[in-house]
C-alpha cells in the first residue's frame, strides 16, 4: 500500500496516457491506413459522374458546393452543402456529411480541387463519395 501511495502520481500519469492511447486508438475520425484500397476507385474512375447518370446512384444525394462557381443539378430529395475546401473537416461539415444516408457528390469548377477533397474524405472511410463532371466527355 505504501508503494502505491509512494508512486500516486507516477500511476496517475501512466492511467490518463493509457486512456488517452485508447480514445485515439479507437476514434473513428482517424485516417485509413489502406491507402491503395481507398484510391482504387479513383484509379478506375468509379468515383467520377456526370449528371445525366445522378439518378442512378441512388436518393438523398449530399451536394458539397466547394466554390460559388459550381451549378448542382436540380433534383427531387437532395440537399446542397456548400462550403469552403479548408472548412471541410472543421465543425459540423464532416459530421453532415458523415450523417448523410445517400451518395455524396463533390462539385467545383476545378476539378483538382474535388479530387483532393475526395481523397482527403475517402481516407477518413466515407463511402458513396462522387465527382461531378461537368462534360461528358
Amino acid at each position: 500500500m505504501k508503494t502505491i501511495i509512494r508512486y500516486k502520481y507516477v500511476l496517475a500519469g501512466v492511467v490518463v496516457l493509457s486512456a488517452l492511447v485508447l480514445i485515439r486508438a479507437f476514434y473513428p475520425g482517424t485516417f485509413r491506413y489502406d491507402a491503395v484500397k481507398w484510391a482504387e476507385p479513383s484509379v478506375t474512375g468509379e468515383n467520377i459522374i456526370t449528371a445525366e447518370k445522378l439518378p442512378a446512384i441512388g436518393d438523398d444525394i449530399l451536394f458539397v458546393i466547394l466554390d460559388s462557381d459550381c451549378q448542382v443539378p436540380e433534383m427531387a430529395g437532395s440537399v446542397s452543402l456548400t462550403v469552403a475546401p479548408g472548412d471541410l473537416l472543421a465543425g459540423d461539415n464532416l459530421s453532415k456529411i458523415r450523417k448523410n444516408k445517400g451518395p455524396v457528390v463533390l462539385c467545383s469548377e476545378d476539378v483538382s480541387v474535388s479530387s483532393r477533397v475526395w481523397m482527403i474524405l475517402s481516407e477518413t472511410g466515407i463511402s458513396r463519395l462522387y465527382i461531378l463532371k461537368k462534360d461528358p466527355a
